[in-house]
């Protein structure tokens, strides 16, 4: 049985798969997201918005603070008549004030800062990800839905082709149909090959059907449930977005009302106190400030003159060849009125500049050498420095002066003249002075070397000074002091006269001062003897056994130790003749044989239970055979002081025996004998 095909459906067919193309439901989607993005973006944008009027308000804030500080800080130089006035306080409170509107300034940026840009940050990232959300389960059912339609697009394709081999066959039979000449053989098998194609093109057709009933059924679940609440989750992610832009606005408004609320409370209480600007008072204030200040000048007193008809019986009554008149003149010129008018605009006069001489400097002697060594060192220095000035002061006047000289346009010349005599005066002063400061110090740093002890006792420096050991180097001192004083009391008054004069009398005094300190180097480095010799007769000379060899060196020192070094005669009734000279001699009666000199380094016999010592200062045992002893503590002499500086001694409340320094002992007077080395 033939089955006929419609040529219609054929056209139908080849219409709907050829010309038909699917609906593009992604494109209101695409315009709803892209709505959306740019809502988020233009709420970031508000945030930026506040990030950047935050910076402005805290730059504009840290500008008023440092205007309100440096204005205030000029107000401070002020004195105080002027800190005293209405006006003044007025606009150091008007300060106050733009300072602490500078603080709301700076608390309205931190408030936008900390509030403000921190929230659209984070809601921003919220609104983000909700989009993106809403956008991967868009995709997924977009997904979906395309697989269905791409499955219906396939099986139409294979409906089609299998309609076109149907037609085809069914062609072939219709045309050996009508063929006469053709077997029935063949026309049976055309005829089974078309019913075979009418079969396939029946079941594509089935399973096309299916397939378009199944993605129509997707589609209107697509677009009836799925994409509606795509939709509404982006509305509701549009809607959050523009609330949170409306929020935002609304705090960026409550800042400025807090703002404004504070800056017009500061403009209040600025308002009041410029109001209390008083012009009367204050003008009084200043006026009585200025009157206080003003000293009332002495009255003039009146000189009267004579009658001018006496003229011959005064004509001796001139002054130097001038009339009282013209003496009186200096007193009608009166300098009060200038100092009045310039303690009224509080000008000081200029006191001259004062050159200290080398006399003031060097007048303290009661310093150690080294001190006043230092003093005038530190001095040189320093008028060297002034030296220097001078000198670059007078060589810019003298090329200001070259300038004029070769412009005369721009000054005159002579203008200069007065400065450069007066630096040349001060430089050549100074040049005097620093001459005479060098040579103190020379003659002050001879003089204290020269004094300085070069050997302290025969055992060493580790014994102190005693009370008898610094009569010489006193002596000393002393003569040195009073040559110092004579050479500054003939150089003192060299420094203050005029530079032109001096020239001669500075080059005598060189002269003479190098004298004088040949001289004092001369005296100051002859060996000193603490103790001098007496004039002895010469029928009684001292003999060269009285003083051993091995203390004649020692003996040679320049300088010795006038502690008791050396040997002791004890003699219970002896008489001590007083001598003129720095030592003492004392006479031995009943002895015949003994010379009546002995020196100090000759060896002697003691009694040593006779001997009672007693101890000047503390000494700690260094050694086995030293021993400790205390001020005050008595001790027996058991050997004397072979000239090593120690004495051998017994302890009186212990029996203790050791060797003490002999220079920590005081001996008795009746016992000891000195006599020149």
């Amino acid at each position: 049985m033939m089955l006929p095909v419609s040529k219609f459906f054929t056209v139908q067919v080849r219409f709907l798969f050829e010309s038909v193309h699917p609906f593009s439901f992604q494109e209101p989607s695409n315009a709803l997201l892209s709505y959306i993005q740019k809502g988020i973006d233009f709420f970031e944008r508000i945030g930026q918005f506040s990030k950047e009027k935050a910076a402005i308000e805290e730059e504009y804030s840290t500008k008023l603070k440092n205007l309100a500080k440096k204005y205030a800080k000029k107000t401070e130089e002020e004195d105080e008549v002027l800190k005293s006035v209405s006006y003044i306080s007025a606009f150091n409170s008007f300060l106050y004030q733009l300072d602490q509107i500078a603080g709301k300034h700076h608390a309205a940026a931190e408030s936008t800062r900390e509030d403000i840009v921190a929230y659209v940050s984070s809601k921003a990232c919220q609104l983000r990800s909700s989009r993106k959300n809403a956008i991967s389960d868009l995709k997924t059912i977009n997904d979906i839905l395309e697989d269905h339609i791409n499955d219906m697009w396939k099986s139409g394709k294979i409906y089609s082709r299998a309609y076109k081999d149907a037609e085809s066959a069914y062609q072939k039979f219709y045309k050996a149909d009508k063929n006469l000449e053709i077997s029935r053989l063949e026309l049976e098998k055309t005829r089974s090959h078309a019913m075979t194609r009418n079969e396939i093109c029946e079941k594509a057709k089935s399973d096309y059907s299916k397939s378009v009933s199944t993605t129509n059924s997707e589609q209107k679940k697509y677009h009836d449930e799925l994409l509606p609440v795509i939709f509404s989750r982006l509305k509701a992610v549009d809607k959050e977005c523009i609330g949170d832009m409306s929020h935002v606005l609304q705090k960026l408004i409550t800042v400025d009302e807090c703002l404004s609320e504070g800056i017009g409370c500061c403009r209040q209480k600025t308002q009041k106190i410029v109001n209390n600007i008083e012009a009367e008072s204050d003008s009084q204030l200043v006026l009585d400030s200025v009157e206080a200040m003003m000293e009332k000048p002495t009255p003039f007193d009146f000189e009267d003159l004579g009658d001018p008809k006496d003229c011959d019986s005064r004509a001796g009554d001139s002054i130097d060849g001038k009339h009282k008149s013209e003496a009186l003149m200096p007193i009608l010129k009166s300098p009060n009125k200038k100092n009045l008018l310039g303690n009224f605009l509080g000008i000081k006069k200029k006191e001259p500049e004062k050159l200290e001489s080398p006399r003031e400097v060097y007048a303290d002697k009661n310093k150690p050498a080294h001190v006043r060594l230092s003093c005038l060192r530190s001095k040189i220095k320093s008028m060297e420095k002034e030296l220097e000035q001078a000198t670059q002061g007078r060589e810019g006047i003298t090329r200001l002066q070259k300038a004029y000289y070769a412009n005369p346009q721009h000054g005159n010349p002579d203008a200069c003249t007065a400065p450069l005599i007066s630096y040349a005066k001060k430089i050549e002063a100074l040049k005097a002075n620093i001459q005479d400061l060098k040579e103190l110090y020379i003659l002050l740093e001879a003089s204290a070397e020269s004094s300085t002890p070069t050997e302290r006792s025969f055992g060493g420096r580790d014994t102190p000074d005693t009370t008898r050991s610094m009569s010489g180097c006193s002596t000393n001192v002393s003569s040195t002091k009073t040559l110092e004083d004579g050479v500054i009391r003939e150089r003192g008054g060299s420094s203050g006269d005029d530079s032109s004069k001096n020239i001669v009398r500075r080059i005598s005094l060189k002269n003479e001062i190098f004298k004088k300190y040949l001289q004092i180097r001369q005296i100051l480095t002859t060996p000193k003897r603490i103790i001098s010799s007496p004039r002895t007769p010469k029928s009684a000379p001292f003999s060269a056994t009285n003083t051993p060899v091995r203390r004649k060196k020692d003996i040679s020192s320049p300088v010795l130790r006038s502690s008791f070094s050396g040997s002791f005669v004890v003699q219970k009734k002896t008489s001590i003749q007083p001598n003129p000279t720095l030592g003492a001699i004392r006479k031995m009666p009943g002895s015949a044989t003994s010379s009546p000199h002995r020196s100090i380094s000759s060896p002697m016999k003691i009694d040593k239970s006779e001997i009672l010592v007693t101890v000047l200062f503390e000494f700690e045992q260094s050694s086995a055979e030293t021993m400790s002893i205390i001020p005050g503590e008595e001790l027996f002499v058991q050997e004397t002081d072979n000239g090593d500086g120690w004495t051998r001694a017994r302890k009186k409340r212990n029996q203790e025996v050791g060797f003490v320094p002999t220079s920590y002992l005081q001996f008795p007077v009746a016992s000891i004998c000195i006599t020149p080395p």
